[in-house]
């Protein structure tokens, strides 16, 4: 008797298990159908514009670095054509560069759908966030493509597992980003305004444009401190052979990566009954 109990007991516990991640599949996938529907408006050219701009955002970013680095005269960085240099590292960086400015911004847009019990200011965030992640890697894929198409250049794939650690981390640490800016984004507003001011100098400052090891010695060591620059530089090591700067460990961006995603989650079940209430 007490055998059947448990069995049911499991059976009961794993039934409900999967009823709660239908309902919160079905509620991610109602917010991203509508964040689609609201970008499209009253004008279904201006939707499609909008996903476009953020689908060949790598691909534009890419292009004037690149132009950039051909009007100063550098056609290679340590042996890698810029184009390829610049295309392995800019993506990535736009996944952490929207989860400080775009991503967070979503938990207050969703406002109005938080009367409904299914629906949690959580969802909302992660529903941009799978929006942008997705469209970003597209863009990322779109790019690599056409430079393997047209210039024939592509990345090293002894190491691809590595380097989709690399990436997989970054996406992390973007939600974890997301979550904390976007809860107390919307408790202090001014935190945002901050955040977005500073995160315009992010693309100097995170080695995207430039490895750590050909900068000057002190130089490199105090970008070291930034746990981007070291994801960037492990990302170039794993996808294009670059051997990072002395100062940069795997370690410290992992514990970066599992720190802000504990904020991210404390911050928001601290605090998601005053985001309600805002």
């Amino acid at each position: 008797m007490t055998e059947t109990t448990m069995r049911d007991a499991v059976s009961r516990f794993f039934y409900e298990m999967r009823e709660g991640g239908r309902r919160q599949g079905n509620v991610l996938f109602a917010l991203i159908f509508k964040e689609l529907k609201s970008r499209e408006g009253n004008d279904y050219r201006f939707g499609l514009y909008s996903l476009l701009v953020i689908l060949f955002e790598p691909a534009i970013g890419v292009a004037v670095i690149t132009t950039f680095w051909y009007l100063v005269r550098r056609e290679e960085i340590l042996g890698i054509h810029i184009a390829l240099f610049v295309a392995v590292s800019y993506t990535p960086f736009g996944i952490i560069r929207r989860s400080l400015s775009s991503i967070p911004r979503a938990l207050r847009g969703n406002q109005g759908f938080y009367a409904f019990q299914q629906v949690k200011p959580f969802d909302a965030i992660a529903a941009q966030f799978i929006i942008e992640l997705v469209l970003t890697l597209c863009g990322g894929l779109i790019v690599m493509f056409c430079l393997w198409w047209f210039l024939d250049l592509a990345m090293n794939g002894d190491r691809i597992f590595q380097f989709l650690g690399i990436l997989a981390m970054m996406a992390v640490a973007a939600f974890g980003l997301s979550l904390f800016l976007g809860v107390y984004g919307t408790l202090f507003p001014l935190i945002s305004r901050v955040v977005r001011m500073m995160s315009m100098g992010l693309l100097m400052v995170c080695a995207v444009i430039h490895p750590l090891t050909e900068l000057p010695s002190k130089v490199s060591y105090y970008l070291s401190w930034n746990p981007v620059a070291n994801m960037e530089e492990y990302l170039r090591l794993y996808g294009l052979g670059i051997t990072p700067d002395s100062n940069v460990t795997l370690s410290y961006p992992l514990g970066f990566t599992l720190t802000v995603l504990f904020l991210g989650f404390t911050g928001y079940y601290a605090n998601r009954r005053k985001v309600l209430e805002r």
